[in-house]
């Protein structure tokens, strides 16, 4: 993506991450027909992940990157009970909040947005979703999983309905960061609240992302930008 974008301040947001910027780069708000809210990973940046993220571009697509604190979400490792990672943890979905706001005062409703993230953006991503049902454009979760223990993880459940949204799951077969299990109680709490997971194991894979990935991000923006019920 050759536009760098430009940086508004999360001021509204409670915690850790309030005042962090929110990178916005793509199409311009009076052009913009899609959206994408991405999460960066631990120890990356804003920028970074829209760089990461340029395969994925299309003519009309926002994309919005709110920061990290510190470029960590949270500070302990996302299989320790939640409320070791609070408040970060409720301070990113927060910022996620944040940044689809961003995305309907540019004229982008939520069922045009696409919501993600890699690696402890993707875990971000995801508790967002727990937390907050709607039908939204689409949802990447790039080795990652829900954050929180394995009794928590087991018991999890979203507070309402995901009404169809298209979801990709997606980790290699062989990152160390990603566990099986935990990525098979992540895509059944999103199928109980009626998402639409495709889960996608790599073989021969580790903590990095796929063109198979990338690809599959591009047709969900390209379904929306065609007017196409995802």
């Amino acid at each position: 993506m050759t536009e760098t974008g430009s940086r508004r301040t999360m001021d509204a947001i409670s915690g850790p991450h309030a005042g962090q910027p929110l990178l916005t780069s793509g199409a311009p708000a009076l052009a913009a027909e899609a959206a994408v809210v991405a999460c960066h990973g631990r120890g990356a940046t804003a920028q970074g992940v829209v760089n990461l993220l340029e395969p994925t571009y299309r003519h009309g697509v926002a994309f919005l990157a709110p920061q990290a604190e510190r470029s960590r979400w949270y500070p302990n490792p996302a299989t320790a009970p939640r409320a070791a990672n609070e408040p970060w943890l409720s301070s990113s979905v927060d910022a996620v909040a944040a940044a689809l706001e961003a995305a309907a005062d540019i004229g982008v409703p939520p069922e045009r947005t696409l919501i993600g993230g890699f690696s402890q953006g993707a875990t971000v991503a995801a508790e967002f979703l727990r937390r907050n049902s709607a039908r939204y454009g689409g949802v990447f979760l790039l080795s990652g999983t829900l954050p929180g223990s394995s009794d928590e993880l087991r018991s999890a459940s979203v507070d309402g309905s995901l009404a169809g949204t298209p979801m990709l799951v997606g980790y290699g077969a062989t990152d160390p960061h990603v566990d099986r299990e935990r990525v098979a109680e992540t895509v059944r709490t999103f199928e109980r609240a009626d998402g639409a997971v495709d889960e996608r194991r790599y073989p021969d894979t580790g903590h990095e992302v796929t063109d198979d990935e990338f690809d599959t991000i591009g047709a969900l923006l390209e379904r929306i930008l065609d007017g196409e019920s995802t």
